[in-house]
């Protein structure tokens, strides 16, 4: 097992094309915490990308490497900005160490918003698998319809993504983190 060293660490959670990527950079710059991006590390570790893991090992050896990833970014005893794969919160013992070890702002977005954006990324094209067989838009109304109820569960504040500058919106995410630390502190 690991050592739980920080409980304050700040994670990003929602789909793929929600704007945890840009919006954890924007927040690095204005609160200075680190900032990790599981997806990278898991990618960094393994010197493949997520869909060569997917093609190599399936969903299973992502999902475990990507736990693994997230256990290592919370035994870290400085704070950080986690940025979480949209399908990290699926395994129950990821939703826990993410509850256990900070806040946790949940990203949402319609389905066509996201699936323009997603086809936008050349990047996500081509490093992330197809989760199923469904067409684009049917495969993100698929996975969020089976994902929300896990992202309600971890999340502390939800923010929609659809409209809303990621630079508002991180002035806004800043200072709700920055309240719920504050009010920890004050109840310690």
């Amino acid at each position: 097992m690991f050592s739980r060293a920080n409980s304050s660490h700040l994670f990003l959670i929602g789909y793929r094309g929600s704007g945890k990527s840009t919006l954890a950079r924007i927040l690095n710059q204005k609160l200075g915490m680190p900032l990790i991006d599981t997806d990278q590390l898991v990618e960094e570790v393994a010197s493949m990308t997520i869909a060569q893991i997917f093609a190599d090992g399936g969903e299973s050896e992502f999902r475990d490497r990507e736990t693994r990833a997230i256990e290592t970014v919370i035994s870290r005893s400085e704070a950080h900005i986690v940025s979480l794969g949209g399908g990290a919160i699926l395994r129950d013992s990821n939703r826990k160490l993410i509850v256990a070890s900070g806040w946790t702002a949940w990203l949402t977005a319609s389905a066509e918003v996201l699936a323009k954006r997603i086809a936008g990324d050349p990047l996500t094209q081509r490093n992330r698998p197809a989760l199923t067989k469904l067409g684009e838009l049917d495969e993100i109304r698929a996975m969020l319809n089976l994902r929300t109820p896990y992202y309600s569960q971890t999340a502390n504040a939800i923010y929609n993504t659809d409209t809303v500058s990621l630079e508002q919106l991180a002035t806004q995410v800043a200072s709700d983190y920055e309240h719920w630390v504050r009010d920890r502190k004050n109840i310690i």
